[in-house]
């Protein structure tokens, strides 16, 4: 028995889980129909949270290290503490105490502060938007389907979003522009205003989302035996819900 060869080649579920992860990108279909056969695989999804949530403390770090982009951070900070003391939501005084302890925050609560307000939302997203997929997938689709197996499905998916994640921090580097994303903010450019809800909605259509939603719908599609079509309504239904609520109720 070749005991090196044992030694060195990768375990069946780290193999299992980097072939899922190529294959989102290279055969979603082939992909999600092994899914929607084999029992649910929590690294499925737990691994590309992980690494999203990775990767977002680095784009902190990124953003910290590029003093143009820190202080695009604090002037949209700014912007938006200044509107809550116009409508009253917040008084000069605590509006100044603010400004001061932001521009005096070191890297490290900088870093805490910025992943934390990536994280939070994104796992949010992710288990709701999960959430809403399955209850239209059992009582809509009428499917069998777990809520376990709706999470592995836009786990998959999440992989797309890791590359997007990637590439926005690069855009954002190489231009010095927090709005330099791959969304319908990049047509605007420095003339994007974050409080500006049509300026926001904008910002939500990102080419690696829109990518990310269609390949959900095709997971979707695999486990509840419906049509592709079927499956990217529902994922795009879903997409468009949390969309509206956040543009216009945050």
């Amino acid at each position: 028995m070749d005991n090196t060869s044992n030694a060195t080649s990768p375990s069946p579920v780290v193999s299992s889980a980097f072939t899922r992860m190529s294959n989102v990108f290279a055969s979603p279909s082939e992909l999600y129909s092994e899914v929607a056969a084999a029992p649910v695989q929590t690294t499925s999804w737990l691994l590309p949270l992980l690494v999203l949530m990775v990767i977002c403390v680095i784009a902190s770090f990124a953003v910290y290290s590029n003093p143009e982009l820190r202080q695009q951070i604090f002037d949209l900070q700014q912007k938006g503490m200044q509107k809550s003391v116009t409508e009253g939501k917040m008084t000069q005084e605590q509006f100044d105490r603010a400004s001061e302890q932001m521009e005096n925050s070191g890297p490290v609560m900088f870093i805490i502060i910025g992943s934390l307000i990536q994280i939070v939302p994104l796992t949010a997203v992710f288990f709701l938007g999960a959430l809403a997929a399955w209850l239209i997938v059992k009582l809509g689709l009428k499917s069998p389907a777990s809520y376990s197996k709706l999470m592995e499905i836009y786990g998959l998916s999440l992989w797309i979003g890791v590359l997007g994640a990637i590439v926005t921090i690069i855009m954002m580097s190489l231009m010095n522009s927090m709005f330099a994303t791959p969304s319908g903010s990049l047509l605007l450019g420095d003339s994007f205003d974050q409080l500006n809800k049509g300026h926001k909605l904008l910002g939500y259509l990102n080419v690696f989302t829109l990518w990310e939603t269609g390949v959900s719908g095709i997971g979707i599609a695999k486990i509840s035996g419906k049509s592709t079509g079927t499956g990217m309504i529902v994922a795009f239904g879903v997409w468009a819900l949390f969309i509206l609520v956040a543009t216009f109720l945050f």
